[in-house]
């Protein structure tokens, strides 16, 4: 089974090439190909939606004709044509989808609408044998929420953000100290350079709450007072490595009560942690400790494959056909809000 699979949900142009072989059931990269757009929006600190547009309306075509090449393959053996249809900005999802539909049509083969939150939880499957139902936490620029995956296609959020994603609080705490876009690599790297503990006393919202939900907004504004100060190189330092400890305690703290939960109702022996944010090293290596401490295999995608790419697009589209489900209607319009729990 050989699926192509295409992301274009927000600033990366992403084409991949992925077969899926008999013998074990994984899936391969026959190629992969991804153009970022950061360096075009990093001086408009985050990203333009028009800008996004064009620039995969620009890139994209030349991408599939590169990836076909690098796979050493022709329209004609590919399987079926996956492409990101929500959540995500229109005007990318649009792009992407319209391509991949005809193609599909052309070659008259099932296209495949993808939900993009399920390409980032799913892709562990690739090469792991990963069992239903587990946990998982995905920490990415738009979304962060905590799952539970009890099916390809069946999600339950038992835990969400109620203002800003953890991406979108690195970014702006980077912007609040005076750095780029994307945020979450520069904090890690300032983190790693000053270590302080409550010096700044920033604030851990919903900490202790019963529920597990997630809050970033009120850290975010206390970030913000605190650099209305002039801060000095090791003060910056100090106050991303607090903010990072301080995030990962909250989510440390509201996973482990969703671990003690779910343990009690069924046989939860995964956690797989998604999205851009998993690449940071100390968020992972937190993680890593608490499924240790309750006993579970801790999962967390190559860091190639936590951010947005074509790969997990065409996985996703692999899982859905192994359950031999039938073609999308190319006429299927791009959802830019569309939850998981809706597929």
């Amino acid at each position: 089974m050989i699926v192509m699979g295409i992301e274009t949900s927000c600033d990366e142009t992403s084409v991949a090439i992925i077969e899926q072989k008999k013998t074990d059931g994984f899936g391969y990269v026959l190629a992969e190909n991804t153009l970022s757009q950061v360096n075009k929006h990093n001086k408009f600190g985050g990203i333009v939606p028009e800008l996004a547009s064009r620039e995969h309306e620009k890139t994209l075509n030349f991408l599939v004709k590169k990836t076909l090449s690098e796979a050493n393959i022709n329209l004609k053996k590919i399987d079926a044509f996956a492409a990101t249809t929500g959540p995500g900005l229109l005007g990318g999802l649009l792009i992407g989808s319209n391509y991949a539909k005809t193609l599909s049509l052309a070659n008259n083969k099932p296209f495949l609408s993808v939900n993009h939150l399920q390409g980032h939880i799913l892709i562990t499957r690739m090469n792991q044998k990963i069992r239903f139902p587990f946990l998982s936490l995905l920490l990415s620029g738009g979304h962060t929420q905590l799952l539970v995956v009890k099916a390809y296609n069946k999600f339950e959020i038992i835990g969400e953000t109620l203002d800003d994603a953890l991406g979108e609080a690195f970014d702006k705490t980077a912007k609040l100290l005076g750095y780029g876009y994307p945020g979450g690599p520069i904090i890690e790297k300032l983190a790693l350079k000053e270590k302080s503990k409550n010096f700044f006393k920033l604030p851990k919202p919903l900490l202790n709450s019963k529920n597990l939900d997630f809050s970033f907004s009120g850290l975010k504004t206390s970030i913000r007072k605190i650099a209305e100060k002039p801060l000095n190189k090791s003060l910056k330092c100090k106050l991303a490595n607090e903010f990072q400890e301080c995030i990962t305690e909250i989510l440390l703290t509201k996973c482990e009560k969703a671990i003690n939960l779910t343990k009690k109702e069924m046989d939860i022996s995964s956690f797989v942690l998604a999205g851009g944010v998993a690449s940071n090293k100390f968020i992972r290596e937190k993680f890593n400790l608490l499924c240790d401490k309750h006993s579970i295999e801790f999962i967390v995608p190559k860091k190639n494959l936590c951010v947005d790419n074509a790969t997990m697009i065409a996985w996703a589209g692999i899982e859905r056909l192994k359950k031999k489900k039938s073609s999308d209607p190319v006429n299927e319009h791009p959802r830019p809000r569309w939850s998981v729990e809706n597929l």
